[in-house]
């Protein structure tokens, strides 16, 4: 090999430059945000994370590791658990305009309770507005029932109230 073959073209030197300059910005920047953060939000902090991770990592049951972390989680596990694969499940109180902001609730635990039926409206007229959906509603237990549904899960003011409608369903 000749002197010049083994010299890197200008062009590779540049862009190995902006590369360590690249990742080096994003150290610091993390170290600056890991030292600034946990002043304004110290639960997020790298201790108090690494106690959290190595707490949940000494938690085996799915359930109880999900009601440290997002407690939606562990109610959908806990739902999906108890309640038989064919299980009709009925959520009310999602359809109308003005109950678009509480579907989250309705798409987090269909993923959960998936792959048994679970319904916002009463029949097949179901439509998707802008950010809601527009059905027939139905809060009756008794019309429920009737429908072959198993479940009623209410949600309002007070959480989540659920109703059996089945002998499908044990008490718990």
């Amino acid at each position: 090999m000749t002197p010049n073959e083994n010299e890197m073209k200008p062009a590779a030197k540049g862009l190995i430059l902006a590369a360590v300059l690249l990742v080096g910005a994003m150290a610091a920047g993390l170290v600056i945000a890991q030292s600034s953060y946990p002043k304004t939000n110290p639960e997020c902090s790298l201790s108090v994370l690494n106690k959290r991770a190595e707490v949940l990592r000494q938690i085996t049951d799915p359930i109880q590791r999900d009601s440290y972390c997002i407690q939606l989680s562990a109610l959908g596990r806990q739902l999906d658990k108890a309640l038989p694969e064919d299980a009709r499940v009925f959520f009310s109180g999602m359809v109308g305009e003005t109950n678009g902001p509480k579907l989250g609730y309705y798409y987090f635990l269909r993923n959960y309770l998936f792959p048994r039926d679970v319904q916002i409206s009463l029949g097949t007229n179901l439509t998707y507005g802008e950010g809601w959906f527009d059905g027939t509603p139905c809060d009756s237990p008794e019309e429920l029932a009737t429908n072959g549904f198993d479940l009623l899960i209410r949600y309002g003011d007070k959480g989540f109230e659920f109703i059996r409608l089945s002998q499908k369903i044990r008490p718990k």
